[in-house]
């Protein structure tokens, strides 16, 4: 008798901790001091204002009468709306938390319910100063940021006045006159991305109702081409919810678009090429045609990028989590996390961000049902590493920069990129889940300025800051050019580049092209020169538009030279 209760209790007591260790997102908004919001939730916006290491939240209502800022004191989050100098804020429809003004400290940049135009320099001590008179944006209307030109500055992508258009900055919180791209008819959201790894940020937008979506390539030299079509992005029709992210791993970004119409929502397969495969029926991620907002995210920590949506299904299972199965297929599960329920969701702005450092991606959501949810990520499974970039001679916060990580021979690819979503804003820290490795082998960091950066074998659990350096090492990229003098005309070019080589005696040299894989495309030449200056011309015309390094060798000496292919 004593032996089978014996054998009850164990098995009691395995059962229970397999439910104590079940994964689950719970709201703890009011437990962590957020509350007295009024009226329906509407955009979020998540940023580290502070440099205390942690993200603090910014957050409206539709109403257009309700925008609250929350300073994330670690066990706590503080109201500093009126302290902060924030209170004449009406509500918010984008709210943006970047570096533009020249310091250490990211600002606040906020587009209104009322269509206004705000900028707010943060002081770093929970204050705020409004420059937006001074800035140059007034007229703009703000729903999307990168550097467009490469110049080391954010700019910012406005849709106003019947355009897209780019405010290039200056680095110093000003910014110049808005330069029209395109004209619009009908707009919702609009993403940030290189989707075909030229050294330039493009932009995707989606529309409000039945018009066509649009992929404006950037030509890198101050144009834009319209490629909607030949990248096979058409959707022509209401598409209110857009992420983009790199959900297979495979160094390419791809794009999953909300349906809120007729048609079903798309996964767009990058296929490397500069064009797009939608795969959403295979892979099980057709979803909803009544979408609000979209994020690519790796809730579980196991290495692949998932799928969070909501949907204007009012008051039962509104929301979805697609489990990203690493094969390209997908697996609803959000009502096991506790993400999906009755009276939950229609969230109209979302945005995530490991708010308690503890290696996990949590959730605040602001909707029509349960209207504002931080939703804490309780028993996440699985390793991580975190990343803050600091840029150099790239942007502050690095964006459009890529992160890849190494181990055991597999790669995790992630983006640095803003939500494209509407009212979404996530943290701009990358949290790299590892799938329970206690260790990885290497980090490369592909920064907007071309430069390169290799980290060696690092422990899980880590948080890293990584600032720009072009010095450090990176294997194939090994510069040793004490005896060799290499330089390369045009750059950018679209036809042929001219490279300028000359040894200081008499060598044997090699010369390659390789992509940013580190792979050779084709040997260019190789034999004997003399101490005297030799041009090659090496025609580029036929290479896809992008990154290349022309890799020249010696004996004892390595030159490595990045060319930008248009």
């Amino acid at each position: 008798m004593n032996r089978y209760l014996t054998i009850l209790i164990l098995f009691l007591i395995s059962c229970t901790a397999v439910l104590q260790a079940q994964q689950s997102f719970q709201n703890v908004a009011a437990a962590m001091g957020i509350s007295g919001q009024t009226g329906l939730g509407h955009a979020v916006g998540w940023g580290d204002i502070d440099n205390d290491g942690d993200p603090d939240l910014g957050l409206s209502n539709q109403e257009g009468d309700g925008f609250w800022f929350y300073r994330n004191d670690g066990d706590h989050f503080t109201n500093i709306t009126a302290s902060g100098g924030l209170g004449i804020v009406p509500g918010a429809n984008k709210i943006i938390i970047a570096e533009v003004t020249g310091d250490e400290f990211n600002d606040l940049i906020i587009r209104t319910r009322s269509s206004t135009q705000f900028l707010f320099e943060s002081n770093g001590d929970g204050t705020f100063d409004n420059i937006t008179a001074g800035s140059g944006i007034a007229g703009a209307a703000v729903y999307n940021i990168a550097d467009f030109d490469n110049d080391g500055n954010t700019d910012l992508l406005s849709v106003a006045n019947n355009y897209y258009s780019i405010l290039y900055g200056n680095g110093d919180g000003t910014f110049q006159t808005a330069e029209n791209i395109t004209p619009y008819i009908s707009f919702w959201g609009v993403a940030v991305l290189d989707y075909d790894r030229n050294g330039f940020m493009d932009f995707y937008a989606t529309t409000y109702d039945g018009e066509e979506n649009i992929l404006m390539h950037n030509n890198g030299d101050g144009t834009f081409t319209n490629t909607t079509i030949a990248a096979g992005l058409s959707y022509p029709d209401a598409a209110h919810a857009i992420d983009v992210g790199d959900f297979n791993n495979d160094g390419w970004i791809d794009i999953y678009l909300g349906s809120y119409s007729a048609l079903p929502c798309k996964l767009f397969k990058n296929n490397g090429d500069g064009a797009f495969t939608d795969i959403a029926a295979q892979a099980g991620a057709t979803g909803h045609n009544d979408t609000r907002t979209v994020a690519f995210v790796d809730y579980n920590n196991d290495g692949w990028l998932d799928i969070f949506s909501s949907h204007h299904d009012f008051y039962s299972y509104s929301n979805t989590m697609l489990r990203n199965n690493g094969d390209e297929t997908f697996t609803e599960v959000a009502t096991s996390l506790g993400l999906s329920g009755e009276w939950m969701g229609d969230y109209f702005g979302q945005g995530w961000a490991d708010y308690n450092r503890d290696g996990a991606m949590d959730l605040f959501a602001a909707g029509h049902i349960d209207k504002y949810q931080l939703f804490k990520n309780i028993n996440c499974p699985n390793s991580f590493i975190s990343f803050r970039l600091q840029g150099v001679q790239s942007n502050p916060n690095g964006i459009g920069a890529q992160v890849d990580v190494w181990l055991g021979g597999h790669r995790i690819s992630r983006n640095v990129l803003p939500n494209g979503g509407f009212h979404d804003f996530s943290d701009l820290d990358v949290l790299v889940g590892l799938n329970g490795a206690y260790s990885l082998d290497s980090i490369i960091v592909y920064w907007p300025s071309g430069i390169i950066q290799k980290l060696g074998a690092t422990n899980a659990g880590e948080f890293l800051t990584i600032v720009e350096d072009e010095t450090t090492d990176i294997g194939w990229l090994d510069n040793k050019s004490n005896n060799l003098l290499v330089s390369v005309t045009p750059n950018p070019a679209s036809d042929r580049v001219v490279l300028h080589v000359q040894a200081t005696h008499e060598s044997y040299i090699t010369i390659t092209l390789i992509n940013t894989q580190g792979q050779e495309v084709r040997k260019i030449f190789q034999g004997a020169v003399d101490g005297r200056e030799h041009q090659l011309t090496i025609q580029v015309n036929k290479l896809t538009g992008g990154i290349y390094f022309l890799k020249v060798e010696t004996e004892n000496s390595v030159q490595i030279k990045k060319i930008i292919v248009l």
